[in-house]
């Protein structure tokens, strides 16, 4: 009876040390790299069995009672019937004021003498120069507003480059806010 409570004692204490080594320990970087290891080898199999399947599924031929079974080839489609493109943009209004932006203006430019230089093309609404709060000076660019849609595209395309008091002009639709 003795023997049996040392060899007891014996397992107990043995599992007690087991116990303290195991208590908050995950086995290291050894084990974290073993277990990741076979977790790889473990997909790797599942994969291979997954594909192995899928072909295999795909040599039987359909069912004829229309349930599940290969999908169906699609039709092959010419490269020259894709179409790709941007979504359309909403028109601009046509009708109405047309607000342009001068870039590049001399300092001595005016808000008359931008009248002026597009008068040619058609009635203008406004004419400015937009000029620093503190200094007075002209920042160097400004804003004509065209009353037809038309005269202010004509005005954009002859003006854009052109010299104005010495500067070559910028001119495009401004952009709203």
């Amino acid at each position: 009876m003795a023997a049996v409570a040392a060899d007891l004692s014996e397992e107990t204490a043995a599992a007690a040390v087991d116990a303290r080594l195991t208590r908050n320990f995950s086995g290291g970087k050894r084990q974290r790299e073993a277990d990741r290891d076979r977790r790889k080898r473990e997909k790797a199999a599942r994969l291979q069995r997954n594909r192995a399947e899928r072909a295999w599924a795909g040599d039987q031929p359909a069912p004829e009672d229309g349930g599940v079974g290969a999908p169906e080839a699609l039709p092959t489609v010419a490269l020259e019937d894709v179409v790709i493109g941007v979504a359309p943009r909403p028109r601009r209004q046509t009708t109405g004021p047309v607000k342009l932006f001068v870039g590049g203006l001399s300092w001595d430019t005016t808000s008359e003498g931008l009248n002026a230089a597009f008068s040619k093309f058609g009635a203008i609404e406004e004419s400015m120069v937009i000029s620093d709060r503190l200094t007075g000076r002209s920042r160097g660019f400004g804003f004509v507003t065209f009353a037809n849609a038309a005269e202010a595209a004509v005005a954009v395309k002859e003006m854009n480059g052109a010299e104005l008091d010495g500067r070559n002009l910028k001119v495009n639709l401004a952009e709203s806010r």
